[in-house]
Order: structure tokens, then sequence, then C-alpha cells
């Protein structure tokens, strides 16, 4: 048991991990952790598999959970199923023949009632599977020894796990299948023997650390033409957002696999980057065959709103000047104006959806279009690129319109109609900003986020995202003690919401998701926290990482506090 866990704690000290003689507070806890005779099982509603001490029926359908660091009350909604594994010392018999059978000796096991010597039997084999897959994983951890998988258009590559690289692996696939029948996409013969490497991390620390290209902070993902690779990383928290990365950033790739020698030029970053969005929005679901079902344009509620107050206040993007826009005058408000004019073009009516998607073809394809070619200076190659008002003439005539100003009416009377829940789009605007970098308006988001919770929205995101706001703004504990503690009691399974409870608890900001980056705070920060309230933090910052077992990121957090704590007690004698 102990040799499976010195390892990983091995691995957190080459990182500088905080140890206690040698080994880290977290890996002595993953010693309590691993598997024990008369642990249960439960699987939650999102498909996570969790072991934990017991698991026992409570009032109105809700489960008491006992953890290694800590017990709660959980909503059933929440919890999928439970499997009692064992320990029947407190398990109320349902009828009179579970009373015989608790009466005899037997115990349930994943739902089956059997023997004691049957049951240890059935736990050793289950516990010997989970063993080899620990240590499997282990194998893994990092990115050095990358799981990889070959498909037909795909090379594959992720620390995270086996489940998760068959799933990006049959998305980017059906991605693929997709597009290639929308455009046609006909790489060069090189190309069509290079299949396009895809790195998938298990975090956004190793993300940024590890990528080849110079990215920004609030970067999320890329695709880098230069080593052809499309990088991202799994975002555990909320899947979706790594959802919509994968297929924005694939559409960038995809479009470069139709001519590579063309670069949408930084003049023209509004069709670019608009198209991606557009179809990297998409709705993700399986038919009755359980294969992947692709299918884009899903509505983006924040944009809208975006737009819709920008028009109220007239200060909305026009047209001819979204045509005109270059990178650096791209921000989230013009690329809220951008898909929300190719969302319009789509969804609008036929005329237009058909016009588009011949445009997009022709002008991903060069064909019927002016084009600017420029000999790339010590090679072979070339650079293609098409001036702002070819891609306006090209998207004009395939529209069939003559006329911007109608155009333009008609885009922005479309949006003004979409009937949207405000506090639903002020929430996920403030949210988008907050954990994905869309913005820069603090007390704009901090406002957006005040009225959806006082006009009763009922996601927990909502108050963990105004307490990270109030984190970043220096309003540490307080108001956003509050919201943690009330996000945790909305959804007290979710690991990241107790890891920032237990930092406002102990009163330092260990680490912080602001901005889609993780903020690693430096210097000499002490504990602020009363004793109940470091108490309760070590109690929370263990949760985290039992909840969440596989991202460093808590179990390195947890060795650090340990040992803060440890010297707290010290110093205020206790």
């Amino acid at each position: 048991m102990g040799a499976e866990s010195i390892p990983a704690a091995d691995r957190r000290q080459d990182k500088g991990g905080k140890m206690k003689n040698g080994i880290s507070w977290s890996a002595i806890a993953a010693l309590a952790l691993a598997p024990v005779v008369g642990a249960d099982q439960l699987v939650t509603e999102d498909g996570r598999i969790l072991e934990c001490k017991k698991a026992r029926e409570a009032e109105d359908g809700a489960y008491r959970l006992i953890f290694e660091h800590g017990e709660f009350v959980c909503p059933g909604h929440l919890i999928a199923e439970v499997a009692i594994e064992g320990d029947m010392s407190d398990y109320v018999p349902q009828n009179e023949d579970e009373k015989k059978k608790l009466e005899a000796g037997y115990v349930r096991y994943r739902g089956k009632w059997m023997s004691k010597p049957a049951y240890e039997a059935a736990l050793r084999k289950k516990n010997e599977e989970r063993k080899k897959r620990t240590e499997e994983r282990a194998l893994h951890a990092d990115f050095a020894n990358a799981y990889e998988k070959e498909t037909k258009h795909f090379l594959f590559k992720t620390n995270t796990s086996p489940e998760l690289l068959e799933y990006y692996a049959e998305l980017l696939e059906a991605y693929y299948k997709l597009m290639d029948k929308r455009v046609g996409i006909k790489p060069s013969p090189t190309l069509k023997r290079t299949k396009m490497t895809v790195n998938i991390y298990k975090n956004r620390r190793e993300f940024h650390e590890l990528s080849a290209a110079d990215i920004g902070p609030g970067v999320a993902g890329y695709f880098w033409a230069y080593d052809q690779t499309l990088n991202f990383y799994h975002d555990y928290q909320e899947p979706a957002i790594s959802d919509w990365v994968s297929l924005h950033e694939c559409t960038h790739l995809l479009t470069y696999l139709i001519d590579q020698e063309y670069q949408p030029s930084q003049k023209t970053i509004w069709i670019n980057e608009a198209v991606a969005d557009y179809f990297g929005s998409a709705e993700i679901t399986r038919d009755k065959r359980n294969k992947l079902v692709i299918k884009p344009g899903k509505l983006q509620t924040d944009r809208v709103l975006t737009v819709q107050q920008a028009i109220k206040d007239d200060k909305d993007v026009k047209l001819e000047e979204l045509f005109k826009l270059t990178r650096e005058r791209f921000h989230a408000f013009e690329y809220a104006h951008a898909w929300s004019f190719v969302y319009f073009l789509n969804e609008s009516n036929k005329k237009y959806a058909k016009g588009f998607a011949g445009f997009f073809k022709d002008l991903y394809g060069l064909k019927g279009v002016e084009k600017n070619v420029e000999d790339v200076w010590g090679t072979k190659g070339r650079i293609i690129t098409v001036e702002p008002a070819e891609v306006r003439r090209l998207l004009l005539k395939k529209l069939g319109v003559k006329d911007t100003d109608k155009l333009e009416r008609e885009w922005k009377e479309f949006i003004a109609d979409i009937a949207i829940e405000a506090p639903e789009a002020r929430f996920k605007r403030a949210y988008n900003q907050v954990m994905r970098g869309q913005g820069d308006d603090d007390e704009g988001a901090m406002a957006d986020l005040d009225y959806a919770i006082e006009s009763g929205i009922t996601d927990p995101r909502a108050y963990w995202t105004r307490g990270l706001l109030k984190t970043k703004m220096n309003l540490m504990g307080g108001e956003g003690l509050k919201d943690f503690r009330t996000a945790t009691e909305m959804d007290p399974l979710n690991a990241a919401y107790r890891f920032s409870l237990a930092q406002a608890l102990a009163g330092k900001p260990y680490s912080l998701p602001i901005g889609g980056v993780r903020i690693v705070f430096e210097g000499d920060f002490p504990l602020r926290g009363s004793a109940e309230e470091l108490e309760e933090a070590a109690s929370n910052f263990g949760l985290s990482m039992e909840l969440a077992p596989d991202n460093d990121l808590y179990a390195d957090t947890y060795d650090e506090f340990m040992t803060d704590y440890g010297e707290w007690k010290k110093k205020n004698g206790d």
C-alpha cells in the first residue's frame, strides 16, 4: 500500500512541493485513502466514481457521506448510485429478507447480497484491478509518457486518462468528417501523409509550462501551423469548456488543411475567429447507435446580451467597421459582434445560410478571389493572404446583397429580437470574463453577478465566481467567504468550491483561477483564520483532494497548507 504512494510524493518533491520527513502530507493522506475493506463507492450524476468511508441515506433522499477528511450531507440529485461495500454495522434493512441476510452474516456488495468469504474474494479482485489501473495511470502522469492514440487524421497525446483519450479522438474525428462534408478538406500530398498532433494536457498549468509556442496567460488552446499541433487542456471542473476550445481550435486546424499556404490576414481577424466560434459552439449528443453527433451554432446568450445592450446604447460595432477590424482592435466586445453576425447569417434564413456556406468554402479554398502571394525568404514556400475589401466583396456576392446598410439592419434586428433570460445571460457573461479572460471590466462583471444572484439564479457557479472576483479585487473573506460557502452547500461534491472555501477560511491565497489562469501567489502570506476556521480549512483542502484525486494542484496545496498549519500550531501553542 505504501509503495503505491511514495512515487507520487517523489514526483511532487521534484516540483518543489513541501515535504515532511521526505514524504508529503498528500502522500500520507494517500496512504489513508488507499483501498480499504469496507469502503463505500458512489457514482456522481456527472459520472465520477468516488470512494468514501461510508455513504448512508439521510432525510429527503439525501446521503450522509463520510470521507477521510470530513463528512457532509449531499443532496440526492447529485448522486446517481451508491454501493455500500462490506461494513453493514449501521445498515438499516429495508425488508424482512434483508434483515435475515444481515443476521446470517451476509453483506451487500454492488447491489448484491453475498457471503463474507465471497465478498472478500470479490473485494480482493477489485482492489487488484484498482491497483493495476492506478499504477498504469501513474506511468502516464507526466506528459513525456503520455497516452497515445493514432486515428485516421490525428495523433493524440494526453496524460489525462484512457477514457478522455478515446473521447477526444472520437470527437475530433467526427468534427473532421462534418467539416469535410461541408467544405471539402483536401490536404496537400505531403500533409495527407502527415497526421496532425493533438496534445491534451491534464491541467492548465502544464498546458502553459509545456507548450512549445509563446502563448499569453489567457490562452486556453491554440493551433500552431509552425509545428502542426493542436493544443489544449482538459477542464475537469467544466468539461464543456474543453469541448468548445477543442472544436474552436480544430476549426483553425481544418481551415489550414484546406489550403496550407493561405494565412487569414490579421486585417480580417473577424471572419477567422467568428467562424471558429460559430462552429466550435456546438451541441454534442449521441445518436441511437451511440455515435457522437455535433450540431454547430449553439446560441451564446452572453454574447447576445452584449450586442443587444450595445445596440440599445448606440455603441454597437457597425458592419463596415467589422469588416476592417485588425487583431489589435479585436477584443471581447468585437468578438461578440463578429460571432453574432456569423450566427445571424447561418440561422436567420436559408438563403443567407447557403450563401455563407459558399463564401466559407470559396474563401478558405481560395476560389474566385483576388489574392496576394508573397514568397517566404530563404525557402521555396509562399504565403497567400486576402485583403479585407476582397473578403467583403466575396461575402456580399455569395449572399446576393449589394446594400450593406440593409444587411446590417437585418443582422441587428435579428439579434435584438432573440429572447434571452437576462439573469442567466448576465451570469454567463461575468463567468466567461472571470474564468476565461473574455473582457476586463471587473466592476461590470460584479454588477452582472449581483444582478443574477439577486434575481434568484440557482447555479452555484454564480456564487463561486463572485467569490473569486472578490478575491481578485482584494476583498478576501467577508462576503467572499459567504459566497464560497453557499456554492459548497449547493454542490458539496465540487472540489473546486471546497478548495476556494478552504483558502478563504485560511485567509491565505495559495492559488486562484482568474481569467482562465491559475495564479500562484508568492511572498510571505501568514495564515489569518481563527483556530476553528483553520481546522475547517484543513478539512476542506483534504476533501478537495479526495473529491478530485487526479488534480495535482489540490494535493500540492494540501501539502503546503499542512506545513503552514503545523507551524501555526507550534507558534500558537496548539
